[in-house]
């Protein structure tokens, strides 16, 4: 029998984790540099061929700049939140996190399900000042990464497609409400979360879904609270993060 220490079992699974989504990843970055290619060729021959600058060829020329600084800032976010993935996350210790920019980033990267992608509106809601926090620790957001992961997957095999994110946060608490639409999340889904709420004791798992098993259980470890409404016509989640005093 192999015994590892909670380091160890979260180092593996980190590297699994990011090999489950890099096929999906690298069909991700092929369709920007696709289009990137193609749009600098067009840009370059639209400015090979001007006589003089009219307002028509002008307003084509910001458009397509336009366009190709927005595919190249989605290439580097992918890129960076990777790197994050597969560094050793160091720098998530007493870092500012901004919390909405967090999501964001993470939404975008689970754009590697293709389902998700293609067939899922998603949105993050929160208010006009989105919380910046340096008090959550670097399990509880790795963990945070994984629980998402393990969401999207589940509204892939219940051919769910509506994700509302909202974040309410104060000076003890960060909520982070996880809203499905246009379905419901499985029983056998929302049984690993009742268990969680329920059990006073360590967690154990019957399911072949590490990646939830591992969030819910560092979860656990770190004081995040959890909260589910299953009765209404969607499936709604709460998770509580306290907020560490430094």
């Amino acid at each position: 029998m192999i015994e590892l220490s909670m380091n160890d079992f979260i180092r593996l699974y980190k590297l699994a984790s990011i090999g489950k989504l890099v096929g999906g990843l690298i069909h991700n970055l092929n369709g920007p540099m696709q289009n990137l290619g193609l749009d600098i060729e067009m840009a370059y021959f639209s400015l090979k061929d001007v006589s003089e600058w009219d307002s028509k060829t002008t307003q084509s020329i910001i458009s397509r700049l336009k366009r190709m600084e927005e595919e190249h800032e989605r290439i580097n976010s992918l890129i960076r939140t990777t790197a994050a993935k597969t560094g050793d996350d160091s720098d998530l210790d007493n870092s500012l996190l901004n919390i909405y920019e967090y999501l964001k980033q993470e939404l975008i990267y689970l754009h590697t399900n293709l389902y998700f992608k293609h067939n899922v509106k998603t949105e993050i809601i929160t208010a006009n000042d989105p919380p910046l926090t340096s008090s959550l620790t670097r399990n509880s957001i790795r963990a945070l990464g994984w629980f998402l992961q393990s969401i999207v997957e589940e509204l892939e095999k219940q051919k769910i497609n509506g994700l509302t994110l909202k974040i309410i946060s104060d000076n003890a608490t960060l909520k982070i409400m996880v809203l499905i639409q246009g379905g419901k999340l499985s029983e056998d889904f929302t049984g690993q979360i009742k268990d969680a709420i329920l059990s006073s004791d360590t967690l154990k798992s019957d399911s072949s879904d590490l990646g939830i098993f591992l969030a819910l259980t560092i979860f656990k470890s770190n004081g995040v609270t959890l909260e589910l409404d299953s009765d209404s016509p969607y499936s709604n989640l709460i998770m509580n993060f306290p907020l560490i005093k430094h």
